[in-house]
Parts: structure tokens; C-alpha cells; sequence
């Protein structure tokens, strides 16, 4: 359908009116409806920011909105709505669009933020799951349509007037003229859908058979449908309607290859640009119930499925509805866990983490995508500003903001994540229209130790309901000869056996020949041992924080019970001003629970005094237990067997001062006490 310049115009001021609320509260900053964002880790994501539109509000307070987010948390665009959004995206042409109001309608952003079109299916009520876009502007939307249907030609104890639910796609030019419209009912039966599923009852008076979820387009003559109810991928012809092939279900034609459990109750499709599809298995008809992101390689001549990927999080997630996944520009792979704990994961394509939030104490989004973007209300002349080397007196660099809009602007919030980096000017800062100012930002890190900085630097034109902000990435160095140190980041060098394993450094570190940390860089620089420096190595994948101050080692499997590791760094870190890394060397024990084997109620031995400093007593209920003596590098330095039954006395009067292990075993079982000698 497409609007004349009047329906347009009326429809646009209806919107609006639907998105700007009036009615808001004039006395709140628009800071206060901000979700409070819990960053559980932050280990070198994709650049770029996320697009979040809430769906529903959990918090005290707290109000709808569309926001576009950095990696740190800190809006650099959010608008307070009156209604959920269902999805938020970033187009190829640089516009913004959103599934939003009452009635649903998928609405478009231009350049200024501004409302420029809406977009709705024609005749049927809108199912505002998931929209696309094609490269050429064409937008694919789903619709429900109902029939009375009599499912006593069906199954026992149907309804002879059961309304059957119907999956409608429309697919519009982008001049909003209706292509085509497909409708299931002609291409699929309605006991095509899983009774398995807690949500489908053939005997109901209503049957969401369908139940449709996701969609995009796979080809230019194509497009790919997620059916939740029947556990079904569905690829449709464009130009005939015809289906080409169904995935999954009891209609499945293909043959899974490298995955026994296949997908169940699935959202979010999208096909990728090496021809695989991506989904988000919601698993609830799995034994047991885990949520996963999948990558398949869709062979059509062969019939073959074959899993090239399956992102769990660990611990594991169960969302029973709601959830999608988005494969990044970088190769990263976004799972948004729905209105459950965590908000969202991004995963790296080893399967680390290279990004986790929490915000579900304020609100909830349907979809989390990452795009590369920029807002053109007001722009900067430069995006970063490299300040060299600071000796003694504060340096100052003029950035230009410029105005593109036919309004005053007031720039009227500066923030930064460091206190390194700022700007000398008053604010608010009033822009005319079409105007330019300048912006002193200074760089002065005099009360810092270490000698590398980096910031960035969120420039904000904030109002009551909204906020459109600009970033500067900011670095700058100073002559620092203060050596990094590394220690493990636990309480204990107790972990327990499904842990991933933390080392921090007392300031960011890079390779010695210059290039910066990253996922797939770090792993050549850890060592990572059973029992010492000579024993069989632990295969693991390891990530370091945004920050290049903590790496984090994930083994690829749980690690044994009641074992020692050694663990160390190879050479070839140093920090930015190129003072070597003090080399680091430790072992660890494992333990079942987050407990310490160390002491537990019903120990039958007891090690003390701890600290000690020339001797430890040994008390057991045993008749006879071995023990052994190992140093923190993991060397065996001492073999006793005992046989009484009371106390027995270790002289530890030549050991240095650090950390030791003892290892108590007997009847096949063993003990690992942790002792410091000082």
C-alpha cells in the first residue's frame, strides 16, 4: 500500500504524537530512566554500539524507550516512549527503524532522529515478532489471519469450531506498494504444529499453530521463516510462493549432521553472509532444558544440516520464550537472553565471552543487535584524539561540533570514564543552527603511576526525553619504569572445577613487539599444566578484558576433582612504555563446590598453625595417610607416610617464604590444604 502525500503527513503527526509523550514529568533528567547496566565482563567486544528498544519494564520508575548504547553502558542516543518496541535496527541507508505503538507499525528514523515513514501489513492484524529489509529497500513483514476450521476431521475430542491462527507475510517495495502476500494456510496443515509442546492443545477453541517468530530474507527470490510451534525453519519461493524446503519438525527434509539434538521452539532466523542461518534454539523441548545460538551449513542438493557452532553460556541459560541472536560484522555472535538473567552475552567465535549485561532489575528488550554508527544531528571534525606524550603541563586539542539541524542545539552534558581526560568549557554550549563551536578538550594524567590512558569522551544534548550524544576516543602516554605484576584474581587458589581462571595485572600490557591483546592473540602467552611445568597441558581458550588488564582462561572442559595446575605466562608482555611483565608463576587446586577442600566439617585431617613458620602439626583420625609436599610451581618437594593416629610434626623451617600444597590421600581418597610459610 503505499500513502498518498496527505495519509502520509496525517500519519506521521499520529506517530508522533505516539513516540514524543507530552506528558512525561518536567522535572527529571533523562539520565533517570536509564537502565542501570550491570557489566559482568567486558573482554574486548565488537566496536560499535547496541540497538535496544525495551518491551517491557521491570523497575520502579522506569519508563519504555529506544536507546542505542556503547560498550561501556553509556547511552549515546535514548528516547523515552509510551509503548514497548518489539525490535530495533540500524538499515543500510543509514536510517533507524523500530517495531513500535499501538497498533504495532514498523517505524523509520531518517538522519535527524525524525519519524520520516511508518510501515504496516494491509488487511490483517501485524505480528510484530521480527521484520527485514533487503539490500534494495524492500521490507518483508508477518501478519496473523484466523478461519474457523472443524479439527474433528482431525484428532478426538476436536472443536468443531476451533479458529485456526495463520502466518500472513507481505513483502512492500520502498515506496511502500504491497509485492506480495503468503498466507500458511495454503501451504501448511495445522497439525503440522508439535502437540508435544506446552503450547499447542489440538482440542483448544484457538490454535496458534504457526506461531511465527522470525523472518528474513535469504535470497533475492527468497525468504526464510521461523515457525516456533511446529520446531520448523521454513524457506519460501518470493516469486511463487512455493515452499523450497522445511528444517526441523515432523515435516523435516533434511539430515542433521554433528548435532543430536537439533532445535526446539527456536526465534530469530537470519541467514548469514557465508550462506549459513543462525537461530536461537530455545530448547524447551530439550532433556534438559538449555538455550543456545546455532549455526547450521544448509546443504539444499545434499539434504544436510551440519552444526558448525552451538554458543551455551556457562552456567547455562533456559529461556522459555522471547530470545534472538545476531552474528556481528567482526565475527562475534550476540545472544539475547530475553526478560532472563543475563540480559544479553556476546560471544567470541572460540566460544569466550566477549561481553555480558545485566539489566533486568530495570527493563527487558526483545532484540539486541550492534551496529557501527554515528548520529548526524550534531557531528565532531574528529573522532580521536591521540595526545602523544604528557611531561609536566597540562595538553589541550580544539575538536569542532557543528550543528546540522535548522534548531538552537544545547550541549549540555560532557562525560568520561577516567579523570585524565575533559573539556575546559562552560556548559551548556548553544549551538545556532547550522553553526559551528569549538571544544577545548584537555589531557593531564599527573597523579597517575602507569603510563597509558584511554577514554572516551560522550558529548550530550540532553533533554527531558531524550538524549543524542557524540563520542571522541581520547589516548595519551607518559614516561612511567614501573614493572607490571600479574597475580591470579581469586580469594584462594582454590577453584572449583567448572571455573574459567582470572589473572590480573596491575596496569594494561600489550605484546613487547607492539600489538594489542586480543581474543585470538592471548592464548600463545599462557601456559597451562596438570600438576607442574612438565605435565600434560589443559586445553583452554583465553580472552582479556577491554581494558587489557585481566585474562581470563576458559578450559575446554570441567577440570578434575581434587587436582593441582600449574599455571604461568610465557614471555612477550610488557606494559605501554614497554617495562617487561615481572614474570608469574602459580598452581591451583580444584574443588567440587565453591568450598575449599582445605576445611570442611568432616575432615579427617586438620593442618596447623597456618600461617606457619617453622613447623605445621597434622592431626587425622586415620591409621595411615600419605603425604605430599608441593611448592607453588607445582615441584613434589617432600614424600611422608604416617601411621599415627594423633599428630605428627613437619619441620618447614628451610622452606621460603610463599605458598605450599599439601596433599593428604588414603583409602583412594585425598585432601589439598593450602599453607602459607612465613
Amino acid at each position: 500500500m503505499k500513502f498518498n502525500r496527505f495519509s502520509k503527513l496525517l500519519a506521521l503527526i499520529v506517530i508522533s504524537q505516539l513516540v514524543h509523550n507530552k506528558t512525561f514529568a518536567q522535572s527529571n533528567p533523562i539520565s533517570n530512566f536509564f537502565p542501570e547496566i550491570n557489566i559482568l565482563t567486558s573482554n574486548g567486544p565488537a566496536e560499535g554500539y547496541f540497538f535496544m528498544g525495551s518491551k517491557g519494564t521491570t523497575g520502579v520508575g522506569a519508563s519504555q524507550y529506544i536507546s542505542i548504547i556503547d560498550n561501556y553502558g553509556t547511552p549515546v542516543f535514548f528516547r523515552k516512549t509510551n509503548s514497548a518496541t518489539a525490535s530495533m535496527r540500524l538499515l543500510n541507508d543509514g536510517r533507524i527503524a523500530y517495531m513500535h505503538g499501538v497498533p504495532r507499525k514498523l517505524i523509520f528514523l531518517d538522519s535527524m532522529l525524525e519519524i520520516s515513514e511508518m510501515l504496516s501489513v494491509q488487511g490483517y492484524k501485524i505480528n510484530p515478532h521480527d521484520w527485514d529489509v533487503s539490500t534494495t529497500g524492500n521490507v518483508i513483514l508477518m501478519g496473523q489471519s484466523s478461519r474457523v476450521v472443524d479439527m474433528t476431521q482431525f484428532v478426538e475430542n476436536g472443536n468443531p469450531e476451533a479458529e485456526a491462527l495463520d502466518l500472513i507475510v507481505q513483502e512492500f517495495d520502498n515506496n511502500s506498494n504491497l509485492l506480495f502476500t503468503w498466507n500458511s494456510a495454503e501451504h501448511f496443515e495445522i497439525t503440522d504444529a508439535n502437540e508435544n509442546s506446552p503450547y499447542v492443545d489440538f482440542a483448544e477453541k484457538q490454535l496458534d499453530y504457526v506461531h511465527a517468530n522470525g523472518i528474513c530474507y535469504d535470497s533475492d527470490s527468497s525468504f526464510l521463516v521461523s515457525c516456533r510451534h511446529m520446531d520448523e525453519i521454513t524457506k519460501v519461493d518470493r516469486r511463487t510462493g512455493d515452499i523450497i524446503w522445511r528444517l526441523g519438525g515432523k515435516k523435516n527434509q533434511f539430515q542433521f549432521t554433528n548435532d543430536d539434538i537439533g532445535f526446539s521452539h527456536q526465534h530469530s532466523i537470519r541467514s548469514l553472509e557465508n550462506g549459513n542461518i543462525l537461530l536461537f534454539d530455545n530448547g524447551n523441548l530439550h532433556i534438559p532444558q538449555l538455550s543456545s545460538a546455532i549455526e547450521y551449513k544448509i546443504d539444499e542438493q545434499n539434504k544436510t544440516a551440519t552444526l558448525i557452532n552451538r554458543y551455551y553460556r556457562n552456567p547455562a541459560v533456559y529461556s522459555n520464550h522471547q530470545g534472538t541472536t545476531q552474528r556481528v560484522f567482526n565475527g562475534n555472535t550476540i545472544i539475547n537472553w530475553g526478560p532472563y538473567w543475563p540480559s544479553f552475552t556476546e560471544f567470541h567465535p572460540d566460544g569466550t565471552i566477549a561481553a555480558e549485561w545485566d539489566y533486568t532489575e530495570h527493563s527487558f528488550t526483545p532484540r539486541i543487535e550492534k551496529y557501527k554508527w554515528q548520529a548526524k544531528v550534531f557531528e565532531t571534525n574528529l573522532d580521536s584524539i591521540d595526545f602523544g606524550n604528557w611531561e609536566s603541563d597540562t595538553l589541550i586539542q580544539s575538536v569542532w561540533l557543528k550543528n546540522n539541524t535548522i534548531n538552537n542545539l544545547d550541549i549540555n552534558k560532557v562525560e568520561t570514564r577516567t579523570g585524565y581526560f575533559n573539556v575546559h568549557n562552560e556548559l551548556p554550549i548553544v549551538i545556532l543552527p547550522n553553526d559551528s563551536v569549538e571544544l577545548k578538550i584537555w589531557f593531564s594524567p599527573e597523579s597517575s603511576e602507569i603510563g597509558y590512558f584511554n577514554d572516551v569522551i560522550t558529548i550530550s544534548s540532553d533533554s527531558e526525553t531524550q538524549r543524542i550524544a557524540r563520542q571522541i576516543k581520547v589516548t595519551g602516554h607518559k614516561e612511567e619504569n614501573i614493572a607490571p605484576s600479574a597475580t591470579i584474581l581469586t580469594e584462594s587458589t582454590d577453584v572449583i572445577l567448572s571455573s574459567s581462571i582470572q589473572i590480573k595485572f596491575t596496569e594494561p600490557v600489550k605484546s613487547e613487539d607492539g600489538y594489542e591483546l586480543d581474543f585470538s592473540s592471548v592464548d600463545p602467552f599462557v601456559v597451562f599444566k596438570k600438576n607442574n611445568s612438565d605435565g600434560e597441558d589443559v586445553p583452554f581458550n583465553a580472552s582479556i578484558s577491554s581494558d587489557k588488564t585481566v585474562i581470563t582462561i576458559y578450559p575446554e572442559t570441567n577440570l578434575e576433582k581434587s587436582s593441582i595446575y600449574y599455571l604461568t605466562l610465557n614471555g612477550g608482555l610488557s606494559d605501554y612504555s614497554g617495562n617487561q611483565l615481572i614474570p608469574f608463576e602459580t598452581v591451583i587446586s580444584t574443588v567440587v563446590t565453591g568450598i575449599s577442600e582445605s576445611f570442611k566439617s568432616k575432615s579427617k585431617i586438620r593442618i596447623f598453625p597456618n600461617p606457619a613458620s617453622s613447623k605445621v602439626i597434622i592431626q587425622s583420625r586415620l591409621n595411615y595417610y600419605s603425604l605430599k609436599l608441593y611448592n607453588s610451581v607445582g615441584t613434589l618437594l617432600r614424600y611422608n607416610e604416617f601411621r599415627e593416629r594423633e599428630h605428627n610434626e613437619i619441620d618447614v623451617s628451610e622452606l621460603r617464604n610463599g605458598v605450599y600444597l599439601f596433599v593428604i590421600e588414603w583409602d583412594g581418597e585425598k585432601e589439598i590444604k593450602k599453607i602459607v610459610i612465613r
